[in-house]
Parts: structure tokens; C-alpha cells; sequence
């Protein structure tokens, strides 16, 4: 049964996963991308790993600073996506680049100052993509002042660097429990059957 829908859920996402205008991680491209790196791995066929590197590659040419920061549909969730494929080992080479301008957008918020603390558009996802991108940077990168990164530890994650309370797996789950979308082929089914 769940070999049946996952593979209605492919074929439907390849038809039309390109045409999807969100390019966010909790309902669009990048979330579509997450899916079918997954699915490549799943099935060691590396169609699919095309795919999801060409609509990443899409992403790439699409996102753009003037975008919201968002973790639902911004560039924090586009980040923790690339953040997330990188931890994962789905892709490899230079993310400094398109990184480092998210990181200079994303610092011009200052968390003392947002009231909304929610995963999708407030400080819990600037904070995951923080936690994200720190994991996987380079110690040498300076990528967030210290400044930042102690406001956030403040008002936030008081314990998260010796807790351990940065977990991908956990951020992911919390993506796939989104799913409000009565959509029988969501990428986000199909998620879910792959990882369970």
C-alpha cells in the first residue's frame, strides 16, 4: 500500500513539483527538494537526485533578498533546507556564498525585538537556521556576530549549545506534522512513509 501512494506521490511531484511558486521549505520547492533527495536514496536511483538538484538549482535562481525571512516560506527555511542536504550529504561544494547573504539579512532582526516566536514565522525559525548553519560551517567562517548568537541563547536557547537541543531530525518531523493539506499526494505523505 505505502509502495503504491509513495509512487503516485513521485510521479505526481515530478509532473508538477517545478511549477510550485512557494519556494519555502514548509510548503514548497524547497520542501519538494528535501523529498526527493530522500527518495533518490531510498530507491538508489539517481533520476530522482537529478531532479531534486535541478529544482534546488531553480531555488538558487528564484530566491532573493528582498524576500521575508520566514522558516515557512522565507529565506531561514530555504537555508535550513541547503543547511539540511549539506548535514545529510544529498549535496556537496560551496554554500558560503548564498549563505553568508542570508546570514547578513537574517542579523538585521534583532530577537529582542520580535514578538512572534513561532517555528514558521518567527524566532524559533531564525533560531533552527542559526543552529542549522552553525553545525555545518566551517569553524574559521565567521558567520553571525557573537552578539546575535548570545540574544538568541538569551531570550530562546538558553541551553541549546550544551543540551544538544538542535536536532534536524526533530525540525523535520516538525515539518512533516504541518501538513494541513488535505492533498492525498503531498511531498510531505511521502516524507513521511520514507522515514517512518
Amino acid at each position: 500500500m505505502d509502495e503504491i501512494l509513495l509512487k503516485r506521490i513521485v510521479n505526481h511531484q515530478m509532473l508538477y513539483g517545478s511549477f510550485c511558486g512557494d519556494l519555502g521549505v514548509l510548503n514548497g520547492k524547497m520542501g519538494i527538494v528535501l523529498f526527493f533527495f530522500h527518495y533518490a536514496r531510498y530507491t538508489k536511483n539517481v533520476l530522482y537526485e537529478d531532479f531534486a538538484a535541478e529544482l534546488l538549482e531553480e531555488i538558487y535562481e528564484d530566491v532573493h533578498l528582498d524576500m521575508n525571512i520566514q522558516f515557512l516560506d522565507g529565506l531561514c527555511g530555504i537555508g535550513w533546507g541547503i543547511t539540511y542536504l549539506v548535514e545529510q550529504q544529498f549535496v556537496t561544494g560551496d554554500i558560503e556564498e548564498l549563505l553568508q547573504d542570508i546570514d547578513r539579512k537574517i542579523m538585521e532582526f534583532a530577537p529582542k525585538r520580535l514578538t512572534d516566536y513561532s517555528l514558521e514565522t518567527g524566532l524559533e525559525g531564525i533560531a533552527y537556521y542559526v543552529m542549522g548553519r552553525l553545525k555545518v560551517s566551517p569553524v574559521e567562517t565567521k558567520l553571525f556576530s557573537v552578539d546575535y548568537v548570545e540574544e538568541l541563547e538569551e531570550i530562546y536557547l538558553a541551553s541549546w549549545r550544551s543540551s544538544n537541543v538542535y536536532s534536524s531530525q526533530r525540525i523535520l518531523d516538525r515539518i512533516m506534522e504541518s501538513d494541513n493539506n488535505s492533498e492525498i499526494l503531498s511531498w510531505k505523505k511521502g516524507l513521511k512513509i520514507l522515514l517512518k
